[in-house]
């Protein structure tokens, strides 16, 4: 039970969004080292990097940055601090830097509203002497560093660090233990520069920052809180939910027996919502230890979650994966038809096969079971996070300043806008199935057979094709009037070119594009993808779009008649 309680809190605490407070939460302050010892086999690479520090720290620019006036509160104060810190920078003290660093990138996750200070004030790791620091900086919490030591030995580099975690709210240390971090590169978010005196800090800081933010969390009120509301929900889904008798035959009527990937005998609880129009069915195996397979070769399954008690950085991580394998599948009925989705595949450990269901029954806490701050059910679930449906991007606040990034979204999303993203997903799986099919009819049986004839025949400048038939690029509308497609062909000077092609469909007649140039194309070239800057130059399109539906482009600069002849394109017999 007690390994069941830490997933649900787990599952629930990553879930859920932090709100929005009028307090930072947590206000850290982040002391620099007090007693720094330093070998004598060390000190001229310490000396030297101290002076490279300070010398970019001179460097940086002053004054507010481009943007920053928009940042919340939070990011400008630890900005700021940050900038004060680096005045008086040395090697040492990048200690303090690094924790500020790393555990603002962990807190954030959770917390938007975090507040992690540096500070040039030291202690010598008294408890007065830190809750007087407390109370004059405001803050919950000191992260101090008594005591620092660099040393050599064995041809090892090696950073003692004692550390410090002072609790204002109880007036206690938390954390008071010392860590020892070599100078070798284990990779991963702790990457550095092997054998280097930065990788044992580095280092030191992957040993305590895990106990840093385990302390945090048992004292922080609203994690506290969350906790203990996620113990209640835990046990309502043991009790209840999980207990509750169930009929799969619905479910089992509506995932087809082609579908291999989904094995009904595994499923052990699902349930409707009132009219019968969609479920959520949960399912679980067991793999057995000698099947396991190295988790670089799970596939098939978008997504796939895997919770381990292995560090990603240990030997062996990913040769096994973990043995228990779980995931939901979610259906609803859409204009008289059924559809469904397998999603949330997991792969975790449980000890025995109650657990594992119950573990992953959990998930629940996330997915908007629950009422708001109640271990109670809510009336949102089936309109919550497994059903959302298609928003319209150009409705976001933010679509000003990322219309350019989320283009192509919106644009692909534009005819499914309120549709549920289970239906959409299908939908457009579908039609990119259908569009597969036509290119590669028409690639087939129209476009590269005339290509391939027209270069045997040396006609039209054409010696040789430099692609393949299965890598042309086919750019149409929705209406399908034109298709433009480039080619790069070499013609009879040895010249390679990008040339753009244009069939009619339904005639197939075949034109050379003449709105824009052919362009040369050198090997060492490597500027812009040609296609992209030639398109673009002439139209909104990029690869992620799978249709150009731009009126005005296909009206003006491709099919334009003038005296009864299209201006911009040529005829190829």
């Amino acid at each position: 039970m007690k390994k069941l309680l830490l997933f649900a809190i787990s599952t629930y605490c990553i879930c859920l969004n932090a709100l929005a407070q009028a307090d930072f939460e947590p206000k850290i302050l982040i002391l620099s080292p007090a007693a720094v010892t330093v070998s004598h086999l060390l000190e001229k690479a310490v000396n030297y990097q101290t002076v490279a520090l300070q010398t970019k720290a001179s460097s940086m620019p002053a004054g507010a940055q481009p943007g920053e006036a928009q940042q919340p509160a939070n990011i400008k104060m630890m900005r700021a601090s940050t900038i004060a810190f680096l005045k008086d920078i040395s090697f040492e003290k990048q200690v303090s830097l690094y924790a500020q660093n790393y555990l603002t990138y962990r807190f954030y996750e959770r917390f938007t509203n975090c507040l992690l200070l540096v500070s040039n004030k030291t202690s010598g790791g008294t408890r007065q002497s830190m809750q007087e620091i407390a109370t004059e900086e405001n803050v919950t919490y000191v992260l101090n560093f008594p005591k620092v030591s660099f040393y050599q030995q064995s041809g090892q580099k090696y950073c003692k660090l004692q550390v410090q975690l002072y609790d204002s709210q109880s007036n206690t240390l938390l954390l008071d233990k010392e860590y020892t971090g070599n100078s070798d590169n284990h990779g991963f978010e702790f990457t550095c520069e092997q054998g280097s005196l930065g990788c044992t800090i580095n280092n030191t800081l992957a040993l305590y920052s895990t106990d840093v933010l385990q302390a945090v969390a048992s004292t922080n009120k609203t994690l506290v809180n969350e906790r203990a509301l996620a113990e209640k929900r835990a046990a309502y889904i043991a009790s209840t939910v999980y207990l509750q008798k169930f009929d799969a035959s619905l479910v089992k009527q509506v995932i087809t027996a082609k579908d291999s990937s989904i094995n009904l005998d595994d499923i052990y609880q699902c349930f409707y919502n009132a009219d019968g129009t969609k479920f959520v069915a949960f399912f679980i195996n067991t793999i057995d230890k000698k099947d396991a397979k190295p988790l670089l070769s799970i596939k098939g399954d978008k997504n796939v979650k895997v919770i381990t008690q292995k560090k990603i950085g240990d030997k062996g991580y990913l040769d096994e994966a973990p043995q228990t394998n779980a995931y939901l599948v979610k259906g609803l009925k859409y204009q008289g038809k059924w559809y469904y989705e397998k999603t949330e595949v997991t792969y975790f450990d449980a000890p025995m096969p109650e657990d594992g269901k119950l573990d992953f029954l959990n998930n629940l806490q996330g997915w908007d079971y629950f009422a708001a701050n109640s271990a109670e059910p809510g009336t949102v679930f089936w309109e919550g996070k497994l059903f959302e449906r298609i928003k319209d991007k150009t409705k976001e606040p933010d679509w000003e300043k990322y219309k350019n990034m989320w283009a192509g979204e919106e644009l692909e999303n534009r005819p499914y806008i309120g549709m549920y993203e289970l239906v959409a997903n299908q939908l457009k799986a579908d039609a990119e199935t259908t569009r597969d099919a036509y290119n590669k009819d028409i690639i087939d049986n129209v476009l590269w057979p005339f290509y391939t004839k027209q270069v045997k025949a040396r006609k039209n400048n054409m010696v040789a094709l430099n692609i393949k038939p299965e890598y042309l690029t086919l750019i149409y509308s929705r209406k399908k009037e034109a298709i433009i497609n480039p080619v790069k062909v070499t013609d009879a000077n040895g010249i390679i070119k990008m040339r753009y092609f244009v069939l009619i469909p339904g005639t197939n007649e075949i034109y050379e594009w003449t709105y824009v140039k052919a362009d040369e194309l050198k090997t060492t070239d490597d500027r812009e993808d040609p296609v992209n800057k030639t398109m673009g130059s002439v139209t909104k399109w990029n690869y992620s779009y799978k249709t150009l539906d731009d009126d005005v482009f296909w009206k003006e600069k491709v099919l334009l008649k003038e005296g009864g002849k299209y201006k911009y394109l040529t005829r190829i017999e």
